[in-house]
């Protein structure tokens, strides 16, 4: 019996993988990033061989060195989109995402059996996710029956791309399941979020003498510059975080340097909803961390929207053209300056009228563009909005889910940021809780997770808070 309880705590103690999967992960990032920055085009009797060879190895280390596969996973995503990865095959589904994600799955189911662990762990997230992906599939149904096979055929794929990041909650808040593996994890997101941020900053660099503030922004690794924007938001404030966390440790001054590069990816991006998310966020940042620093930021911000002069003249200017000149501090929302901001007052009202027809199951995925028209007089269009394209597509419930993980994933954030004596903890913790109102904010002006490569951080994320907060409450 003595054997058995000895057993049972060697099984639970993390084994010292050291800094090899940072550093691996790290080189495959900077690669990415090349490839992406110099438009390196390899010939596919190159890529192929080299392809079969590198899956070889991170098939092998899924059994062996789990976390090295996992981390490549993370670190890929952002790329996705730009780098597809399907090996020069174009066949449907076989890409690099599912490659990986596959990979790491069999790796962590693998070693859950090795360890005899449970496979899924009790969280109170788990029921709204599951329900969200239940919801979402049940909509997609209700559109094949209200328009057939042929809208089943066009919608499926688009479903699995939106059900994929979800997925990921469910592989990152069971792998993670000690300090280590959390710490090499958010570092690993961590640099990604930096190489973005410069490769961003570089891009601008080709486009800055452009006419047209529109032939000006940059799209960066997502090829949309509001999207970019977003991502930026809901990372950006984890360098924060650290900063605020290990204040006044002069090393952690350091951390400044990326949130600033960061910051000016927001700028070259040209997002009115990345600005006044980034606002939020970095309210919500400073409330958490001191009433004093909160007093101050707000101090701030009502002095610089009174005056506009002192920000920097690429956000004043794309903020001062949302408006007519003479009521940049209008509370009339129809006084709207902009045409892109205008068409968004239009297909919002219009969207409200498309729920209040279909309140509990939506007009069906995918199909707010083609349906729109009938409720307002403008041409087929994404919502521009997430929590009404939520309620549009999905039903009123889908969009109650949603709140639901959030408000859950900012109590444990919260949670963690107040109990826990980890510096580390606490520090991504406070950055989670800035990134999650920049978040919330952000998608009031856009749907901006609705696209597989920068939704798929939001659920690393959702997996890492549940996770820590695991970690946490075993040590009481």
């Amino acid at each position: 019996m003595s054997t058995n309880k000895t057993v049972a705590k060697i099984k639970v103690v993390p084994k010292k993988t050291g800094y090899l999967p940072n550093i691996i992960v790290l080189f495959v990032v900077v690669l990415f990033g090349v490839i992406v920055q110099k438009h390196i085009s390899l010939p596919q009797s190159v890529i192929r061989p080299i392809g079969v060879l590198v899956m070889m190895f991170i098939f092998y280390s899924a059994f062996y060195k789990p976390l090295i596969s996992f981390l490549t996973l993370i670190a890929y995503l952002p790329f996705s989109k730009i780098l597809v990865g399907d090996f020069g095959t174009q066949t449907t589904g076989f890409n690099l995402t599912n490659v990986l994600m596959l990979i790491v799955i069999i790796g962590w189911f693998s070693r859950t059996l090795l360890q005899q662990e449970s496979f899924f762990k009790k969280s109170s997230l788990n029921f709204p996710v599951c329900a969200f992906i239940m919801w979402g599939i049940l909509s997609l149904i209700k559109g094949y029956f209200s328009y057939g096979s042929v809208y089943f055929e066009t919608f499926i794929i688009p479903l699995k791309r939106w059900l994929t990041p979800i997925i990921l909650y469910f592989i990152v808040f069971n792998m993670v399941k000690d300090k280590e593996t959390l710490r090499k994890t958010v570092i690993t997101m961590m640099l990604v979020i930096l190489i973005v941020a410069f490769m961003a900053a570089i891009d601008y660099l080709d486009v800055r003498y452009a006419s047209t503030i529109e032939k000006a922004r940059v799209g960066g690794v997502f090829e949309q510059s509001n999207t970019l924007g977003g991502f930026f938001v809901y990372n950006m404030f984890l360098f924060l975080g650290f900063f605020f966390s290990y204040f006044p440790n002069f090393r952690y001054y350091l951390m400044l340097i990326p949130f600033l590069v960061c910051f000016r990816g927001i700028m070259v991006t040209f997002s009115r909803g990345a600005y006044i998310g980034c606002a939020f966020g970095m309210i919500a940042a400073a409330f958490f961390k001191n009433k004093i620093l909160f007093a101050v930021v707000i101090f701030l911000l009502i002095f610089s929207i009174l005056n506009p002069m002192i920000l920097p003249p690429g956000i004043r200017n794309r903020m001062e053209s949302t408006f007519f000149s003479d009521k940049v501090l209008t509370t009339d929302i129809e006084d709207l300056r902009d045409p892109s901001a205008q068409s968004r007052i239009i297909i919002w009202k219009g969207a409200i009228e498309m729920i209040k027809d279909n309140p509990l199951f939506g007009v069906g995925y995918g199909l707010f563009p083609s349906v729109i028209p009938s409720y307002a007089p403008i041409g087929n269009m994404d919502a521009h909005n997430t929590y009404l394209i939520l309620a549009a597509e999905m039903g009123i419930p889908a969009l109650i889910l949603f709140l639901i993980i959030l408000l859950i994933m900012i109590k444990n954030a919260r949670w963690l940021y107040k109990k826990t004596k980890d510096k580390f903890i606490k520090a991504f913790s406070l950055g989670m809780l800035g990134g999650l109102f920049g978040l919330i904010v952000v998608n009031m002006f856009g749907s901006r997770l609705n696209s597989e490569e920068v939704s798929a951080y939001f659920w690393i994320y959702a997996g890492l808070i549940m996770a820590a907060v695991k970690i946490e409450k075993r040590k009481k």
